[in-house]
């Protein structure tokens, strides 16, 4: 019987493990994970502030799942050291692990401020549910919010921290939000919708000192000596990877364990997936492109069916991307979707239009060949264009329908409209006569939303 350790419970941890178990039935496999309670559905993290417990029940009945399949869990144990040549993990309990083949899936966390000495009352990393919910009523007494970084998790603590009414401000070390992906036009439409919710975005600026007093936070001082009154501190990004653990090396890394596409590392029977891997067409290509729940989702299969199969039988084949929604604005950036210069040919029709401020859509072209897409307020055509993205389709074969669709404001009707899950951001298509409010299932992780048209015809995801 052959043993599979699989290193971090996330989506694709968890993904990895049920294609594990598909393969092979009769197989030993255990879960590690630090976390206590680790099954939430970690984009809707920050929401939590909001008290929402979605994103804690849309991920309970999958721990239920993988407990029917006999698969083995450790929570709260972190691991202290893995020994490549010996195939072995030693936990922080002095537990031993063997294994036969095994995943890294361990993720990432968000980097502690320089200025943080590890007791300052009144900052939350956003890393576990248990940090969030440790603030419980204490929630009430909060006026003021700083949330630091553009990350998944920070719009989600922005949405839910105004869901309370709390005044909040957004600071980020980058002259635009997401500037690796998003370009001009973009970053301003989505700052435009922060200041609709009178959010105040701060760029350039990082977290340089902390006030304190009575063991409560009084204010932090941003780059430049600007002083910020808040009674609460965020801390979303910048993410790395969880690696402190490969203390014997072995391994080849970069931003995060190099992998091929096959999720193989360069240490024999061992995988990486989800956001501590990089693929090696990643290195210079989106660095600071986030890597997702469904990136994460589909890495899990592809790493489990070969780690069974013991050859590279199937290949992930994603491009780098960014899924997620800022408040009521679906957003998709795919491929270079900030690429400029020689070869690179961009069209972005005449958005945004007055009659709909916050929608954009551009596409990339590199070498006559299609490299790169925004879509932001509407992602109808978000999945037609990735393929054109995914197989470098040229230009004059890129379908002019889509294109019209994209770029005209009056849109043809088409067979069927697309959505992203609120929750893994996997982008489905439904029918275009959904009715308001109709309820649908995500095919990738299983949870319930309902639809909600835009007034130009395209829809949206409400979690329920």
């Amino acid at each position: 019987m052959k043993r599979y350790l699989i290193l971090g419970s996330g989506v694709a941890g968890r993904r990895a493990a049920k294609a594990i178990h598909r393969k092979s039935v009769d197989s030993e496999i255990t879960i590690v994970e630090e976390q206590d309670n680790p099954f939430y559905a970690r984009p809707m993290l920050g929401e939590l502030f909001g008290r929402k417990t979605g994103a804690v029940q849309s991920a309970a009945k999958e721990k239920e799942q993988l407990s029917e399949l006999g698969i083995k869990f450790k929570t709260g144990a972190k691991v202290k050291e893995v020994r490549l040549h010996e195939q072995t993990a030693l936990l922080n309990t002095s537990e031993l692990l063997f294994f036969d083949k095994m995943l890294i899936a361990s993720g990432v966390r968000t980097t502690r401020l320089a200025c943080d000495q590890g007791n300052s009352a009144g900052v939350v990393y956003m890393d576990r549910v248990e940090d969030i919910q440790a603030l419980g009523s204490n929630i009430d007494a909060v006026r003021k919010a700083v949330v630091f970084g553009a990350s998944y998790q920070a719009f989600g603590a922005l949405k839910g921290l105004r869901s309370l009414g709390i005044d909040c401000s957004l600071v980020i070390p980058e002259e635009r939000l997401w500037s690796q992906s998003l370009d001009v036009v973009a970053s301003n439409i989505l700052e435009q919708r922060l200041g609709q919710e009178k959010i105040t975005v701060i760029k350039g600026a990082n977290i340089e000192f902390l006030e304190q007093d009575a063991d409560a936070l009084r204010s932090v001082v941003v780059t430049g000596g600007k002083k910020i009154s808040t009674d609460l501190l965020v801390v979303a990004a910048p993410q790395e990877p969880v690696l402190d653990y490969l203390t014997s090396g072995g391994l080849d890394t970069d931003r995060g364990i190099l992998v091929d596409a096959g999720l193989k590392t360069s240490a024999q029977n061992i995988f990486a997936a989800g956001d501590v891997a990089q693929l090696s067409t990643e290195s210079t290509v989106a660095p600071n492109a986030q890597a997702g729940w469904l990136r994460a989702w589909k890495q899990g299969n592809v790493a489990g069916e070969n780690m069974v199969s013991g050859d590279v039988n199937v290949i992930y084949d994603g491009i780098p991307s960014i899924r997620t929604r800022v408040f009521d604005l679906d957003l998709v950036c795919l491929g270079l979707s900030r690429a400029e210069g020689e070869g690179i040919e961009a069209k972005s029709g005449d958005y945004p239009y007055e009659e709909m401020p916050y929608v954009y859509k551009k596409i990339i072209y590199k070498q006559g060949r299609g490299a790169g897409a925004i879509f932001l307020g509407d992602v109808n055509e978000a999945g037609a264009v990735e393929e054109w993205i995914r197989k470098g389709i040229p230009a004059r074969e890129c379908d002019q329908q889509v294109l019209d669709n994209m770029f005209k404001l009056q849109y043809k009707s088409s067979a069927a409209y697309g959505v992203l899950c609120p929750v893994c951001k996997f982008h489905m298509q439904i029918d275009n006569k959904a009715e308001e409010g109709a309820i649908i299932t995500c095919p990738a992780c299983g949870i319930d939303f309902k639809v909600e048209r835009l007034p130009n015809g395209a829809f949206h995801a409400i979690p329920v």
